[in-house]
């Protein structure tokens, strides 16, 4: 009887196959890691220059030029401080919406506590649109992750009808100077988070165009479509310095009927 000897030659390939589902594995997670990382670097580069896809001051200048015709007659008889109300009211809007909707649905008393820190803007976003006459307003409800994922482009689909309410009250000019103002207020928010956060990157096409339709000069509202480079603190500075410098220009620009505004 002859005893038949143990095949050893396929243990080898045997043992292969988990080595090279690991070695594949590992390359596919490093292969999107650094895809992933140079999309991150890519994106934040084109934040600090404010890239668009096209030209917001040359693309919508013709628009911009017939809302500011339709709006003309209607903003003769507005309050002077209407449009800087519009814009404070707007950044209030999207600061709360950014700030508040990252906690998600939670309680009213758990929601309360975590309004705290905010106090002074939810009372500033209650007394801006009294004085408007478009109250009540609040802050775009976040209620699922994805609610808050989309909220640049819920700011623009207006669910609850404030931007539509500024523009019977206003002018279709003002409703675009709310729109920029929304977005400027949930960047500014989202500035604030914690240093370690990924960097956020400003709705800069939107903050382009709805500036251009709302009149803005581009020397006011480039720097609101972009980051500085630096620390957080220094970032965040940085943008708030462009919020008051738009800010202030709205209230010292002569109103439709000839009259200066002032703060």
């Amino acid at each position: 009887m002859t005893t038949q000897r143990p095949d050893t030659t396929r243990h080898p390939a045997g043992w292969r196959e988990p080595w090279r589902f690991l070695l594949a594995t590992v390359a596919i997670t490093l292969l999107y890691l650094g895809i992933q990382a140079f999309w991150m670097w890519g994106a934040a580069e084109l934040a600090h220059i404010g890239w668009t896809v096209n030209d917001p001051a040359r693309t919508y200048a013709d628009e911009a030029a017939t809302i500011a015709e339709k709006s003309r007659t209607r903003e003769l008889g507005l309050d002077p401080h209407f449009p800087r109300r519009v814009f404070l009211l707007g950044f209030e809007y999207g600061y709360l919406s950014q700030w508040l909707g990252g906690y998600g649905q939670q309680p009213d008393d758990i929601m309360a506590q975590l309004a705290r820190p905010v106090e002074a803007h939810i009372r500033r976003l209650d007394e801006t649109a009294t004085l408007l006459g478009v109250a009540p307003v609040s802050r775009l409800p976040v209620r699922t992750a994805a609610d808050f994922s989309g909220l640049t482009q819920r700011i623009e689909d207006d669910p609850s009808g404030v931007a539509g309410r500024i523009e019977l009250a206003g002018s279709p000019r003002l409703r675009h100077l709310f729109l920029l103002a929304a977005h400027v207020g949930t960047m500014s928010a989202a500035l604030e988070s914690p240093p370690g956060d990924v960097m956020p990157i400003p709705a800069t096409q939107l903050i382009g165009m709805h500036a251009t339709l709302a009149g803005v000069p581009e020397a006011q509202w480039r720097p609101l479509s972009r980051v500085s480079r630096g620390t957080r603190e220094a970032i965040q500075g940085d943008y708030q310095a462009a919020v008051t410098y738009l800010e202030t220009a709205l209230a010292d620009t002569p109103a439709p009927g000839g009259a200066r505004q002032t703060p």
